[in-house]
């Protein structure tokens, strides 16, 4: 019996023997196990984090803000370029005395034309006389071209008579100003053509004129400079609606009429979508 069973455990062990020669038999692996670290390291670094998409948002955020302040330093510095250009057309002396009233004379002076063929025509008696009392104030005779000039001519209603052997006597009313009167067309003649030029045209009209010109070139300039400090706003990120009312005020520079405030309102709309990556705007 022993025997039998010893032989029955040999073969046994020969058939074993053999499998596993032969590849049959294979090792068991022990299981893979991932705890709960392991796995949401791995999510982690799979999925961006909340912080990340942030980050992201603010990158963007920052590029609106500064294209913003590129286009809104643009049309500022056309604004100065504008207003500097304003304010080199008008003389100083002109803006002066439109805002000053202690100069009660005016130096005048105008040109006689021949009729039809509007050459100057010379030796005119020019005679300056008081309006209400008719009383010989200056007298003048023209140049070769027809010029004449008079000085400190007090700033109240006056008579100017053009007179010369052969053609019509001009009597013009006038008030004097700085600004050359009309020029007078001399007509063949005998008789007197009287002309009333009685209402100022170039004294305060002229001076107002000018005054309002300076001026808008001033304003053109304080509201450029305004929008400068916009685009400097914009680029610290700090204060939103403090840019926002800077570049606002900036429109007025009128940058080659519209192409300044075009370029600042597309800067002001810009920044809009940059408004929460200003400071005061994460604040609120």
């Amino acid at each position: 019996m022993d025997e039998d069973r010893e032989r029955r455990m040999k073969a046994l062990r020969e058939r074993v023997q053999a499998k596993k020669n032969a590849g049959a038999l294979v090792e068991v692996e022990e299981p893979i196990v991932i705890n709960q670290d392991e796995y949401e390291e791995v999510v982690t670094n799979e999925v961006p984090e909340q912080d990340d998409w942030y980050e992201m948002l603010d990158r963007d955020a920052d590029r609106w803000r500064n294209l913003a302040a590129s286009l809104v330093l643009i049309g500022s510095i056309l604004g100065i370029i504008s207003g500097a250009l304003i304010l080199q057309g008008n003389p100083s002396e002109a803006f002066v005395s439109a805002w000053s009233s202690d100069k009660q004379t005016a130096d005048i002076s105008g040109e006689i034309l021949l009729d039809i063929e509007g050459t100057g025509v010379e030796n005119v008696t020019v005679e300056l006389l008081d309006g209400k009392s008719k009383a010989l104030l200056q007298s003048t005779v023209t140049n070769e071209y027809g010029y004449y000039s008079l000085d400190n001519v007090a700033k109240k209603t006056h008579i100017l008579i053009f007179a010369k052997d052969g053609f019509q006597t001009v009597e013009r009313t006038f008030t004097p100003d700085d600004a050359g009167l009309m020029p007078v067309t001399m007509k063949t003649g005998n008789d007197t053509r009287y002309e009333d030029n009685s209402e100022s045209i170039g004294g305060p009209t002229l001076d107002f004129a000018v005054a309002l010109a300076s001026g808008i070139g001033i304003v053109t300039i304080i509201a450029s400079f305004a929008g400068v400090q916009s685009a400097v706003e914009m680029r610290r990120g700090l204060h939103y609606r403090r840019s926002q009312y800077f570049a606002g005020f900036a429109l007025f520079g009128r940058g080659f009429i519209i192409i300044g405030p075009t370029l600042i309102l597309a800067g002001m709309i810009l920044n809009m979508f940059a408004k929460f990556d200003f400071e005061d705007q994460r604040e609120d």
